[in-house]
């Protein structure tokens, strides 16, 4: 992954989030994180461009990204409302970093001890979940300490419950992420144009992928509502 800033003018509402493309030849992702960053009105815009590849450095989190080694794939992108070349090229900094996650441990808790969030279990950078998955660790361990007078066996409640659905997730952003979509998208099309979603993938596939995954996640419409 290569991941920057960039002070830019709004683009479409001002608010959007983008996903171009898929990884082959790469995926984009854009969305503004501060208003007015300047005199001018620019935001300041977070983007991070996926390539699979198998030239990287493992887990070296300082890396310095370079123009060259991941730009040539988004050559051509010039769109009415951005151009992305453009766009990357003006980026305050670049850091390049590695997709990396672990597999799943045999346990969290060691006594009065435990692990939570990415300490607990590290994955792929897909669908927000490793914020997501801690702020879930949170209220499990929350109500745990709650319910157990003696620590340890809070710890243990906790990591029976989060422990088994964090690996599900870690290994369904492995095979299954949420950008699946995108990934079907670009097997039926061959990465060629289409005017309209609903001549590619139905609704209800579209739903059926989604929903899936949230599942997995744990933050499914039914599994919601029994929550307060």
């Amino acid at each position: 992954m290569w991941r920057g800033v960039t002070r830019w003018k709004p683009f479409l509402s001002g608010a959007s989030m983008i996903r171009i493309g898929w990884h082959h030849p790469a995926k984009l992702l854009i969305y503004p994180i501060r208003n007015n960053v300047d005199g001018e009105g620019r935001q300041l815009v977070n983007w991070v461009c996926d390539i699979e590849t198998p030239q990287y450095q493992a887990r070296d989190w300082n890396r310095r990204g370079r123009l060259e080694d991941f730009l040539p794939a988004m050559a051509d992108w010039h769109f009415d409302w951005l151009d992305v070349p453009k766009f990357i090229s003006s980026s305050d900094a670049i850091l390049e970093y590695p997709m990396v996650d672990q597999d799943p441990l045999p346990r969290w808790s060691f006594g009065r001890l435990t692990l939570l969030g990415d300490a607990a279990h590290p994955m792929y950078p897909r669908g927000a979940n490793g914020a997501a998955q801690a702020i879930l660790d949170c209220r499990a361990l929350t109500d745990a300490l709650s319910a157990n007078a003696d620590a340890v066996a809070a710890l243990k409640a906790y990591e029976a419950k989060r422990l088994p659905a964090t690996a599900e997730v870690v290994l369904a952003n492995r095979k299954a992420p949420p950008d699946a979509i995108l990934h079907e998208v670009y097997r039926r099309t061959g990465d060629k144009p289409f005017k309209n979603i609903d001549d590619v993938i139905s609704r209800e596939e579209l739903v059926a992928l989604s929903e899936s995954y949230k599942r997995v996640a744990g933050y499914d419409k039914e599994r919601l509502k029994t929550r307060v």
